[in-house]
């Protein structure tokens, strides 16, 4: 657990980073507008103090076992507004819409929130900016529920559709940290490399990969992790 919040701490700093020289250098390239900018930026800084005094408080004294204790939840305010950064439906990719649609296929005779259902439904068809309100009403109704970690999946990869790659980030990153040994897990890890590395960030894409090949080496996101460190030149 300590070693996934320092994975996000590194890469929310290089985040926070890469948006303060947006700031800084007005003719840079970025990925919105400066109040767009500013906004993402907050909401990094507020991720990263939760996640920090959640370490904090996470690492054991000298000479005593670390204490288990879930981690605290993020301040109010810090999660990102629900606002679409493409004016249009995106279309899925075809692995994801296969993805998804297998998904849909598993939940054939399954009980299971209804609206939970049509969320998916949604994200299958592109129309992520109506499925992101549900999957986050479906988990804040059901954080127990089996399909969960699945619905705080789906929000990281409709952000990622959308090319919002530090909202992805952000979103991916509550998976490993609210649902460690949920079978979602390894695909949010490679979306995650993907995310870093479609933003520009090898380093921290590489470090991800790698984490997902030591801790998961016999999924099949494993396989396709270590083919994308290669590409990325490991």
């Amino acid at each position: 657990m300590l070693a996934d919040q320092q994975v996000a701490i590194d890469g929310l700093r290089r985040r926070i980073e890469i948006l303060r020289g947006e700031l800084s250098e007005p003719g840079r390239r970025g990925t919105g507008t400066p109040s767009d900018v500013r906004q993402q930026l907050d909401s990094l800084e507020a991720r990263l103090m939760a996640l920090e005094q959640a370490r904090a408080l996470a690492l054991p004294a000298e000479g005593t076992p670390p204490p288990q204790a879930d981690l605290p939840a993020p301040p109010p305010g810090v999660r990102p507004p629900n606002v679409a950064v493409a004016p249009t439906p995106t279309r899925i990719p075809g692995p994801q819409e296969a993805a998804v649609a297998k998904e849909l296929a598993a939940l054939q005779g399954v009980r299971v929130d209804g609206e939970y259902r049509e969320a998916l439904e949604l994200v299958r068809q592109g129309q992520c900016n109506q499925a992101i309100p549900r999957l986050r009403d479906f988990i804040r109704k059901n954080a127990k529920s089996e399909f969960a970690d699945n619905a705080q999946y789906l929000i990281g990869s409709c952000y990622y559709m959308q090319r919002d790659y530090n909202r992805a980030i952000i979103e991916l990153n509550e998976v490993l940290l609210k649902y460690p040994r949920a079978e979602k897990v390894p695909p949010a890890l490679l979306m995650l490399a993907d995310a870093f590395a479609d933003s520009g960030d090898k380093i921290d894409a590489r470090l991800i990969l790698q984490k997902l090949i030591s801790d998961h080496p016999r999924s099949e996101e494993a396989e396709k992790g270590r083919q994308k460190l290669q590409a990325l030149g490991e």
